[in-house]
């Protein structure tokens, strides 16, 4: 496993205190406002980090984390779509779906399907 601050290309403690909190969080995300409090920042200083150093917002930042975990259980796994959604805290399956979706270019389902030769 690559050290997180390789992985993320930032050195700075409080985001990589963060980044750990929602990698540790994924099947029961934190708020934006309790990882903003872990990192004794505001949630005003929490975006402002994000953007200065990954370019994106934490909301955004980890919603990707998630569905990306939510990749690799859809394709190494034999999980049911709703026990993955679950899984990636999702609580709804159509919604888990559409975000898939909207970042892998692909259903959930159908990718499962592809990469088992369905």
């Amino acid at each position: 496993r690559i050290d997180l601050s390789e992985r993320t290309g930032t050195r700075n403690p409080r985001l990589l205190d963060v980044i750990a909190a929602m990698e540790s969080n994924l099947e029961t995300p934190l708020t934006l406002n309790e990882l903003a409090e872990r990192a004794g920042l505001s949630l005003r200083q929490l975006e402002r980090l994000f953007v200065a150093e990954l370019s994106e917002r934490p909301g955004r930042y980890y919603r990707d984390l998630r569905l990306r975990r939510a990749q690799h259980l859809v394709r190494q796994t034999g999980m049911s779509m709703m026990q993955v959604a679950v899984a990636t805290g999702f609580s709804s399956a159509t919604h888990f779906a559409k975000a898939y979706a909207a970042l892998h270019g692909i259903a959930p389902s159908r990718d499962r399907a592809v990469r088992s030769g369905r």
